[in-house]
């Protein structure tokens, strides 16, 4: 098979979401973990996490759409979605050391 065929795209576009699901999965995990047993701020950033959720895969659908209907666009949707994995990190861990400091007992950020 060829290498630059959509089929071998896609195939590698879901290696790359799987892989940033993993490590975005690890992330939230420690912030979720950090906030200990403060039950409003666990719930905030659930809701926080449930609707970037909406938001990214509403993104990565509307950015597919300049080849809707063809066979580019679930390889698009791929790797917008892994782009805004990306992203996500770099935001929650931003938000991790701003709104916990710099403290040398704090878990290292994945």
């Amino acid at each position: 098979m060829d290498n630059g065929s959509t089929l071998a795209m896609e195939r590698c576009g879901g290696r790359m979401v799987l892989a940033d699901d993993r490590q975005l999965n690890a992330d939230v995990k420690l912030i979720f973990d950090g906030w200990g047993s403060d039950g409003a701020a666990r719930r905030d950033f659930v809701v926080a996490q449930t609707k970037w959720l909406a938001y990214r895969n509403a993104d990565c659908k509307s950015q597919s759409d300049v080849n809707r209907g063809g066979t580019l666009q679930p390889v698009d949707v791929l790797w917008c979605l892994a782009a805004d994995d990306k992203s996500r990190r770099q935001e929650l861990k931003a938000a991790f050391y701003s709104t916990r400091g710099l403290d040398v007992k704090l878990p290292k950020f994945p």
